[in-house]
């Protein structure tokens, strides 16, 4: 009987015993500690950037959960007892916030919730449209992250703006904007910078008062037969028209605004350099197809190039021609003007090419602008 009793009580603690063992090996998850990859920050990150979580009890992961409704993807390859992978989502639409909020991870081992705070990125502007903006019109700055923006503002003044998308706001340009003013956009990520520059419009002569070449100062040279910078009458009011009926005493014919006198007035600033940047725009218009214009350009430095073009319609139209594909030479030459310095232009000169042009040739233009982008 002792024997017995002996017995049973050794079995019951070998169950105790046991028992206590099966309870010690019982995991809880737990998360130690939420690493931002590459670096070493903790519990923060940018979107995007992988996030390595160490802990206890980690295994069968099942939900990850941002802020109590966003689902967060992972790959359970990447799946251990002690951590675990995966990357910060973003996505405004499904919610996504900057901002301390809560992750909740659920494993096999039950569910874990922490504190983490998502980071929002510095903006960035990558382009603008129009490429060229103009003052007093609308402008699209199309970039990354323009959340919660605070100010906007060009040349260190502030402009009104909308932000349509986070890719995209759309500032209102102040007429009496300068070219090379800095655009800043500023947001609690940081801020994002760019030089924007407009196009510079000269109007050389529109023969109504406008212009840096008055109606007043332009006249005729060569074989001209007549010649009148006052005609009225025009689409936009008064034009010039230089008539040629053939003669050649001279070989050579043209009109002229002058150079502004004394040394020349140049027509673009002095920091407009790139011909490859800089038009001619001109309305023209003729009383014969073929009549052969002959368009001359001169700098202060005495250097003078030319562009010919015949006329194809009768109608006005406006020609736009790159200056960089002029030639010197007075239009004959080799060399094209590419390499010229276009802030040396003080003068233009609008003639008939005589030698193929038709007899008679009555040209008629107006409305002359030097474009600088």
């Amino acid at each position: 009987m002792i024997n017995t009793l002996k017995y049973t009580l050794i079995l019951l603690l070998t169950f105790a015993s046991f028992t206590s063992c099966q309870n010690d090996e019982a995991v809880t998850a737990t998360v130690d500690a939420m690493v931002a990859e590459p670096g070493d920050a903790l519990n923060q990150s940018l979107p995007g950037k992988k996030i390595r979580v160490e802990g206890q009890g980690l295994g069968g992961l099942k939900k990850i959960t941002l802020d109590g409704k966003v689902n967060v993807p992972f790959n359970p390859n990447y799946n251990s007892d002690q951590s675990f992978i995966f990357s910060i989502p973003f996505d405004d639409k499904l919610g996504s916030r900057f901002g301390l909020q809560k992750i909740t991870f659920e494993t096999a081992n039950g569910s874990v919730t922490k504190d983490f705070t998502i980071l929002q990125p510095v903006p960035t502007v990558e382009s603008t449209v129009p490429v060229v903006p103009t003052p007093g019109f609308p402008l699209e700055i199309v970039g990354t992250w323009f959340y919660n923006v605070s100010s906007v503002t060009l040349g260190g003044k502030a402009v009104t703006y909308s932000a349509n998308t986070s890719s995209s706001i759309v500032i209102a340009l102040p007429a009496t904007a300068a070219s090379g003013s800095e655009l800043v956009i500023t947001t609690p990520g940081g801020l994002a910078k760019k030089i924007i520059n407009f196009e510079t419009v000269v109007i050389v002569s529109d023969f109504d008062g406008g212009g840096l070449r008055a109606a007043s100062a332009w006249s005729a040279y060569g074989d001209v037969t007549s010649f009148s910078a006052t005609t009225t009458g025009g689409p936009t009011g008064n034009f010039a028209t230089f008539t040629w009926a053939g003669s050649t005493a001279n070989g050579y014919n043209g009109s002229s605004g002058g150079n502004g006198g004394g040394p020349g007035v140049n027509f673009l600033p002095a920091a407009s350099t790139d011909a490859t940047r800089a038009f001619l725009d001109i309305d023209v218009s003729a009383n014969v197809v073929g009549t052969n214009v002959a368009i001359q350009l001169n700098t202060i430095e005495g250097l003078n190039y030319g562009y010919n073009f015949k006329i194809t319609d009768v109608n006005w139209a406006t020609k736009t021609i790159k200056i960089s594909d002029f030639k010197d030479n007075y239009g004959f030459g080799a060399n094209d003007a590419s390499a010229l310095n276009v802030s040396k232009i003080n003068e233009i000169k609008i003639g008939i090419a005589q030698g193929d042009s038709p007899n008679p040739s009555i040209l008629k233009f107006d409305n002359i602008k030097v474009r600088y982008r």
